[in-house]
């Protein structure tokens, strides 16, 4: 007992010793796993907020796909028509290519001159109301 009692000193130094060694330790360890607490957090923020610009994205990339897929039928559309309009001024060309309207015009006056003078009223007549439709707009714009 008395070879105990000189050693409590010594085992009350090493307990010490180890006491304040693993505060020390663990103190350390609680301070890196906040540290990485606080850089999971922040991450996982910004995890959150990638996510949304991703789904932006790729919202914004559904609607361009779209928008293409428009043009494209818009284009194909347009080349149709142009195609259209094409084939129908070579017909009109053709004809004036296969007849002498000269000739024409001065054996039969009053059939072409009617003909002409009525294509020539229509057209003046479209660019008429085209041009107070345009002028509509002009005032209907100046008015706002």
């Amino acid at each position: 007992m008395l070879g105990f009692i000189k050693a409590l000193p010594l085992i009350l130094l090493i307990g010490g010793i180890a006491w304040g060694g693993h505060n020390w330790i663990v103190g350390k360890l609680e301070t890196r796993i906040d540290q990485q607490q606080q850089q999971i957090d922040v991450l996982n923020q910004q995890n959150v907020a990638l996510q949304a610009a991703a789904e932006q994205n790729e919202a914004t990339i559904r609607n361009m796909e779209a928008r293409a897929k428009e043009q494209v039928k818009q284009i194909t559309s347009l080349s149709n028509s142009a195609a259209e309009w094409e084939n129908q001024a070579r017909d009109y060309m053709n004809i004036f290519q296969n007849h002498d309207f000269t000739k024409l015009a001065r054996l039969k006056p009053g059939l072409i001159e009617d003909r002409a003078n009525n294509a020539t009223r229509e057209v003046f007549d479209s660019v008429e109301a085209d041009s107070r439709e345009t002028e509509d707009l002009n005032d209907a714009g100046q008015n706002d």
